[in-house]
């Protein structure tokens, strides 16, 4: 893409995200500064229309960007760039929260959804460094047991087991035990389902029986996961969510907080950049395909401290959420170095 098809298209992006209106030639000729008469914008951006990095509204003679044409702007942007008042109000949560990440994390989710009128999801571990111990399996009746999961660092919260067919008690206690011995000193951070479905089609034990512990075990761990979310009302005022029939799936995922920590823990392996961005189709989940996705993940030598995710539009205030992020991963990194060396 040549120079001015460039700039046209940044500028048609900057004043979209700004406006929520389709963008016009004589607007882009007007408030950018281009150099070039309207008709030649028009030409160009017929042009970028081609090639698929701009759309029409079938109500509007003016452009709109594509998914494409985002991620050629992500994707070619410094996403180091962060302002002055951003750095300032990160490092003021930073030293009011004090030592708490997770408060601290919190805030800038809030700060964030204040920021790009979005919703933001933050996803913690809050049992990383743990490793199972023992599993032991209480029976009630015939139909019904609990499930008691210790861990070297205690114990998560009993768990109520239900069968459909009554349960001979021998039979529970033994595959119990050799779900147990199958499980022992395996990180809570390593147990998914996928994980316990391949651990348990190595038990000679009751599938029935084992099945349902899995459940019971993943809902116990899941329990101990901290998921906050924040600006719902935010995404909720935004013009392209004012339907409340294109808003809702977006909702009831949200609520799915399994299925949606899934999500964002099952990254692309092959992106390579520390912030994640995911554009409208470029998401594998049906209910975010008008949408973006922006994700960082947070990380210390010893453990994932937690992950940062902005849903909303696909008109997004990309620069400024991606630099904040990457700016957020440097202070976690520069923090964790100070402490390494204070040792």
């Amino acid at each position: 893409m040549d120079d001015r098809k460039k700039r046209i298209l940044q500028a048609i992006i900057q004043d979209y995200i700004k406006s929520a209106e389709p963008v016009g030639s004589r607007t882009l000729a007007r408030n950018y500064n281009l150099g070039i008469s309207p008709a030649t914008v028009r030409n160009e951006m017929y042009d970028l229309e081609q090639l698929g990095f701009l759309e029409q509204p079938h109500t509007s003679a003016g452009r709109v960007p594509s998914s494409k044409g985002y991620r050629y702007y992500i994707d070619s942007m410094n996403r180091n760039t962060i302002s002055s008042e951003d750095v300032a109000s990160i490092h003021e949560l930073w030293e009011r929260q004090g030592i708490n990440r997770v408060d601290f994390f919190q805030s800038v989710a809030k700060l964030i959804s204040q920021i790009s009128h979005s919703m933001s999801v933050f996803l913690a571990p809050t049992h990383d460094s743990s490793a199972v111990r023992h599993i032991h399996v209480l029976p009630l009746d015939l139909h019904k047991s609990v499930m008691v999961v210790i861990t070297d660092t205690g114990a998560l919260d009993n768990e109520l087991m239900y069968f459909d067919e009554p349960v001979n008690v021998e039979v529970l206690e033994s595959t119990a035990t050799q779900f147990s011995n199958a499980l022992q000193d395996i990180l809570l951070r390593n147990i998914t389902k996928e994980n316990l479905l391949a651990i348990i089609s190595t038990i000679d034990g009751s599938r029935r029986i084992l099945l349902v512990m899995v459940d019971t075990l993943y809902r116990a761990i899941s329990k101990r996961r901290l998921f906050y979310t924040v600006g719902t009302t935010e995404l909720l005022q935004q013009p392209e969510f004012r339907n409340i029939d294109k808003v809702q799936p977006i909702l009831s995922l949200v609520e799915e907080q399994e299925q949606l920590s899934k999500l964002l823990s099952n990254r692309d392996n092959a992106e390579s950049s520390p912030v994640n961005i995911k554009i409208g189709s470029e998401n594998s989940n049906e209910s975010l395909r008008d949408m973006s996705v922006i994700q960082a993940d947070f990380n210390s030598p010893k453990e994932h401290v937690g992950t940062l995710a902005i849903l909303g539009p696909t008109r997004m205030e990309y620069r400024r959420i991606i630099g904040i992020l990457t700016y957020m991963q440097q202070l976690i990194d520069s923090i964790v170095k100070d402490d390494q060396t204070k040792r």
